[in-house]
């Protein structure tokens, strides 16, 4: 019974060992997706981070600065051109698309129009948030978890809500 035991003890250290190394590997292989997407990308600045699964389409319209970081669950679809500044960090399940149906020409086509984004420095985009094509979002600014940003925010604020508001300004 105790030799039973003992290697039942053993064998979960085993198995839990080799849990921790899958584990760290899928973080050696989102290092592996980082440097993909920095070939690939329009322009990449230095310490682009991934961390965790993500989908970028239209990258070769998409330009990052330095330190960006992207986590779980972000789309970019950069067909209308996404410029994304310095220290900007994404959170899980944001999403960035540059293109859309015309509203104009809805009940005939379905005609998508594109337009570019741009985001400042310094800027953290909350979990889930949306930002929509044609958008210019300033410098050292606050996007709220789940907000939607619809309209041009302004430098050193942070905003929240559907559609998104300037909640306060921030005191740097």
């Amino acid at each position: 019974m105790g030799a039973r035991l003992l290697v039942a003890i053993l064998m979960n250290k085993f198995i839990k060992s080799c849990c921790i190394i899958l584990h760290k590997m899928g973080y050696k292989l989102l290092n592996i997706k980082a440097l993909y997407y920095s070939i690939i990308l329009r322009r990449c600045g230095s310490n682009f981070k991934l961390w965790g699964p993500c989908f970028i389409k239209n990258p070769e319209r998409i330009d990052l600065g330095n330190n960006v970081s992207i986590n779980d669950g972000v789309y970019l679809n950069g067909l209308g051109g996404i410029v994304i500044g310095d220290d900007v960090s994404i959170s899980a399940g944001a999403i960035i698309v540059s293109t859309m149906i015309d509203p104009v020409c809805f009940r005939h086509k379905k005609i998508h129009l594109s337009k570019k984004i741009t985001v400042g420095n310094n800027v953290q985009i909350g979990a889930g948030a949306k930002i929509l094509g044609g958008i210019s979002i300033g410098n050292n600014v606050i996007v709220g978890a789940g907000s939607v940003v619809t309209k041009n925010i302004e430098d050193n604020v942070i905003v929240t809500g559907n559609p998104a508001r300037i909640l306060r300004k921030l005191e740097l």
